[in-house]
């Protein structure tokens, strides 16, 4: 595999994993979040004025669009709730590495996939992880950690993960819509949801004070977001690239978060979190390679 996939992938990890580092830091996530995703399609307005005239877009498509941008408004929403008062480095794992699992479930119930034995043990070790990371030294487990208000918004962005990874599936690859416009079009129309909802939530007021403490973090993220997804795309469009290869290799972003959540925030637990991540990175390679 080119050595500039692997990097290109690993930015796109770099980049995935700093800008949900960024959300983490803001003041009002909520808002916070409705603003960095209405900047997100003034930023790449250029790159869809210059493909849109050479894709094609089947009625079906826009249900697909409709689909992921619904998907997303539960996805947003959800992790700026998860980081209210979650750590970046147990709620970004979770929202990361539960939604694979996730997926595969939905691939065998919906399209008919069919799971290995090694696809089901990385489930198993994806759950096990996710588990683990909720461990302290010293102070007895108990399922109230797992169900906590933060970790119940990362598991139900997990669930929001897998539900568009699987409409963008049906999308991108049957009905062959360029995946470029494809995701910028979810975006924009997950923004013009996500933005009024917000505003009726929070009122203007919150909106303006948010953008003038963040200003600069909500056009990095407009930007990062989107461009984190776009590094992909433009490695699996290189000669001798496998997709087998790279979609484990995105896992990385998984112990960024941890790394980046104990290093950068001060979050207890590093070793043990460390673990856990590993041991869903390896869930995520063994449902991808084998499952």
């Amino acid at each position: 595999m080119p050595l500039i996939a692997i990097a290109l992938v690993l930015m796109s990890c770099v980049l995935h994993a700093f800008w949900n580092l960024l959300l983490k830091r803001a003041r009002d996530k909520l808002a916070f979040t409705a603003l960095f995703l209405l900047v997100t399609p003034l930023i790449y307005l250029p790159m869809c004025v210059a493909l849109i005239r050479s894709a094609t877009m089947p009625p079906r498509g826009w249900l697909c669009v409709l689909g992921t941008a619904v998907v997303y408004f539960g996805y947003f929403v959800g992790l700026a709730r998860a980081y209210v008062d979650g750590e970046l480095s147990i709620a970004y794992p979770l929202a990361r590495g539960v939604g694979p699992a996730l997926t595969l479930v939905w691939g065998v119930c919906f399209l008919q996939e069919r799971p290995t034995a090694w696809g089901m043990v990385g489930v198993g070790l994806i759950l096990g992880g996710a588990t683990a990371l909720h461990y302290r030294r010293g102070t007895k487990w108990s399922w109230r950690a797992l169900t906590s208000p933060s970790s119940l918004a990362a598991l139900f962005v997990g669930l929001m993960y897998s539900l568009y990874s699987l409409i963008d599936k049906v999308g991108v690859s049957h009905l062959k819509i360029h995946p470029a416009i494809y995701i910028y079009l979810t975006y924009s129309v997950a923004a013009l949801m996500v933005a009024p909802w917000v505003l009726w939530r929070q009122g203007a007021e919150a909106l303006r004070q948010e953008w003038q403490r963040n200003r600069a973090s909500c056009l990095a993220v407009g930007a990062l977001n989107l461009l984190a997804y776009l590094l992909v795309l433009f490695a699996l469009s290189l000669p001798h690239t496998p997709i087998s290869y790279l979609v484990p290799l995105r896992t990385a972003s998984v112990l960024l978060g941890v790394v980046f959540g104990v290093e950068l925030l001060g979050e207890e637990g590093r070793w043990t979190k460390i673990g856990a991540a590993a041991l869903m990175m390896t869930g995520i390679a063994l449902i991808t390679w084998r499952g």
